[in-house]
């Protein structure tokens, strides 16, 4: 059942009582929101109060953007949906709230975040807001540590990895973060001038052996509750708070590759923002207050703290350079780049994003704290 702006009042209506939030006599109104790639997204509202509104997310048997012609399992929003009931568990005022969800419809019902914009605009127009960072930090060290296998005995370990064995959506993302980018490959395309730099990637044995490490690691290892997607696009902001959405990529993996997109995107950001010496200060202030953050919640045995920690840390900073290289010359790029009008200073800006990109993949191990990172800038 696909439903659209004319099928989706009755559609909630028929489920007043599940959903519980529209009295049953509501004349509902609807309409489309968001420009995401996978999903349809709506908004719908009581019409005598406006106000009293919920968003629809419906995932289709297809990619979006696409069409029928490029399936993809609707059972996505299983794991989105999974993921929401564990978020609301250990952190729930860094996500929306989930009313109902129908596993045969592939429909998620969920607080509308009216108000709210993606964290990504704010970064784009210069806006940094240190308390993001530290709620994101405050996010993921809870849901990372409360679900972290040495955290947990075997019966809960092995529930968390069938629950959230994505393993469609997981390979999605290997192919289009750790492989396709460094080949011959249709979705690849990238800014002219870029073509020696990519060359050189593409041949640089040293480089794409890190790469097809940092994918075996994102495959192979299980250690915690993994958002998957987990970007500033992925965030959404309102005054002093922060809610983390769009978990359908969520599954039981290394939880540095949550820490490791944040961190990408905020270096993207940076990397936009050349000229700019106060945001980059206010950039470089938001990574490493991710990270301190993010350690004082990470709760686990006194002993094994530092040593997974370090593990953590070092495999984020893999990730993170992986990500960087990937919003250049991949398939998905991001505004804080695109938006740059200037031709030759974008190609500037990206020429110097692959060198500290693949400077991360390659001296991730010799990087022992957050400080370091920064100061590689």
């Amino acid at each position: 059942m696909e439903l659209n702006r004319e099928t989706i009042p009755q559609y909630l209506q028929e489920r007043h009582l599940e959903i519980g939030f529209f009295d049953s006599d509501a004349e509902l109104i609807s309409e489309e929101i968001g420009d995401g790639n996978l999903n349809f997204v709506y908004r719908v509202y009581d019409a005598a109060r406006p106000t009293c509104s919920v968003v629809v997310k419906q995932a289709p048997p297809y990619i979006k953007i696409l069409g029928p012609d490029y399936p993809l399992p609707p059972d996505r929003l299983t794991y989105e949906s999974r993921s929401l009931k564990i978020y609301n568990q250990f952190a729930s005022q860094a996500v929306p709230t989930q009313h109902y969800f129908d596993s045969d419809a592939a429909v998620i019902v969920m607080e509308d975040l009216r108000g709210y914009r993606l964290l990504r605009d704010n970064l784009v127009a210069g806006i940094v807001d240190i308390t993001v960072p530290e709620q994101i930090g405050c996010f993921m060290g809870k849901v990372h540590s409360q679900t972290y296998t040495e955290n947990l005995d075997s019966t809960t370990a092995d529930k968390y990895r069938e629950d959230f064995g994505n393993t469609v959506m997981q390979s999605i993302t290997a192919d289009y973060v750790f492989t396709f980018p460094f080949m011959e490959h249709e979705t690849n395309f990238y800014s002219d001038g870029l073509e020696l730099d990519v060359k050189r990637l593409k041949t640089d044995d040293v480089f794409l052996q890190h790469a097809r490490n940092l994918k075996s690691i994102f495959l192979t290892e299980q250690h915690g509750l993994t958002h998957g997607d987990l970007h500033t696009g992925s965030i959404m902001v309102k005054d002093d708070a922060a809610k983390v959405i769009d978990s359908e990529f969520a599954f039981y993996g290394p939880v540095g590759f949550d820490i490791g997109l944040f961190w990408a995107n905020y270096l993207l950001s940076y990397f936009s923002h050349t000229g700019n010496t106060d945001v980059q200060s206010e950039i470089k202030t938001a990574i490493i207050q991710t990270w301190e953050t993010y350690t004082e919640e990470f709760e686990i045995d006194p002993i094994l703290k530092t040593r997974t920690l370090n593990t953590i840390f070092h495999e984020a900073v893999g990730f993170a350079g992986m990500e960087m290289l990937r919003r250049i010359i991949g398939a998905a790029h991001v505004k804080d780049i695109e938006s740059i009008q200037d031709k030759e200073k974008k190609l500037s800006i990206e020429t110097n994003i692959l060198k500290f990109g693949l400077f991360l993949v390659k001296e991730r191990k010799n990087i022992t704290t957050v400080y370091k990172l920064v100061e590689s800038l």
